[in-house]
C-alpha cells in the first residue's frame, strides 16, 4: 500500500508514504486503493481508502487535509479543516504544523512532492504546469515562513511519477520549464521527439532553493503497473497519493 523514502523515514514524529494502487476497495478501471473523486467511483469506497491510508501511516483520514489541485503556484496552510469529503481551498501545495494531521495531494503520474523540518510537513503537487511554475519553490518558501527555518534545514522526498522514458512532450512543456532551469539538464533529445524528466526538474528547483537532503524514489508510473497512470491507463483512471503527516505530541 505505501512507498516510502528512506530520507523521511529517518524523522522523528513524521509519517509519510506514497500510495500504491493496491489495498483498497475500488473496482473495475480505479482497483483498488484509488485515492481521487473520479465520476465513476463510489463515495463509501473513496471513504474506506482513505481509512485504510489514515491507518497505514497512523492519522486518522478524517485529519488528512486536502486542496482542490488546479496545476498553479499556490501553497495553503492547512491547520483546520480538510477531511476526506472536505476541501481546504483551491491551490497544489499545503503546509501543516499541528500534530495528529497530515496534508496529502493526488497524482496520477504528476510529481508529488513531500517536504518536512522540525514541527512542520508539506505536500505539493507537481505536473509540468506547476513546474513550470516553481511550485516546489512557493512550497519550500511556505515552509521557511511558518517554521522559521532555511531551505538547507528542510528534507524532501520527490514520489513515484512518470519517467523521461514515457513523458514525450511539446515544446511548450521544455519552454515552460526552461524558464527556470537549463533544458540540457531535464531533457532527452535523444529520441527525437523531447522526453522531459519532471522529476530531476524538481529536484534541481529544490536544490537551487538550497535544500540538501533530497531524495527521488525513482519509479515510472506509466511502466510499473502499481501505480495510476494517466498516459498509460487513460483519462478515468484512479489517483494515488503523496501524504505526510506530524505525530500527535505525548501526552504528560
Amino acid at each position: 500500500m505505501l512507498v516510502c523514502a528512506e530520507n523521511l523515514s529517518r524523522l522523528d514524529g513524521i509519517v509519510h508514504g506514497f500510495t500504491t494502487r493496491e489495498g483498497g476497495v475500488s473496482t473495475g478501471e480505479l482497483n483498488s486503493l484509488n485515492l481521487g473523486w473520479r465520476e465513476h467511483e463510489e463515495p463509501a469506497s473513496l471513504l474506506e481508502n482513505w481509512c485504510r491510508v489514515g491507518n497505514a501511516i497512523g492519522v486518522g483520514a478524517e485529519s488528512i487535509a486536502m486542496v482542490d489541485q488546479v496545476h498553479g503556484d499556490v501553497v495553503v496552510v492547512a491547520n483546520e479543516g480538510g477531511g476526506v469529503q472536505s476541501l481546504v481551498g483551491r491551490a497544489d501545495g499545503l503546509v501543516c504544523t499541528v500534530p495528529g494531521r497530515a496534508v496529502a495531494v493526488r497524482v496520477a503520474d504528476c510529481v508529488p512532492v513531500l517536504l518536512a523540518c522540525r514541527g512542520v510537513v508539506a505536500a505539493v503537487h507537481a505536473g509540468w504546469r506547476g513546474t513550470a511554475a516553481a511550485i516546489v519553490c512557493r512550497g519550500v518558501e511556505a515552509v521557511c515562513e511558518v517554521a522559521g527555518v532555511a531551505p538547507h534545514e528542510i528534507v524532501a522526498a520527490i514520489g513515484p511519477c512518470i519517467g523521461s522514458c514515457c513523458y514525450e512532450v511539446g515544446d511548450e512543456v521544455v519552454r515552460g520549464i526552461g524558464a527556470h532551469l537549463d533544458p540540457s539538464a531535464f531533457v532527452d533529445e535523444t529520441r527525437g521527439a523531447p522526453h522531459v524528466d519532471l522529476a530531476l526538474a524538481n529536484q534541481l528547483l529544490l536544490e537551487k532553493m538550497g535544500l540538501e537532503d533530497v531524495e527521488k524514489v525513482g519509479v515510472c508510473t506509466r511502466c510499473d503497473p502499481r501505480f495510476f497512470s494517466h498516459r498509460g491507463d487513460g483519462a478515468r483512471t484512479g489517483r494515488f497519493a503523496g501524504v505526510i503527516g506530524l505525530l500527535e505530541e505525548p501526552t504528560l
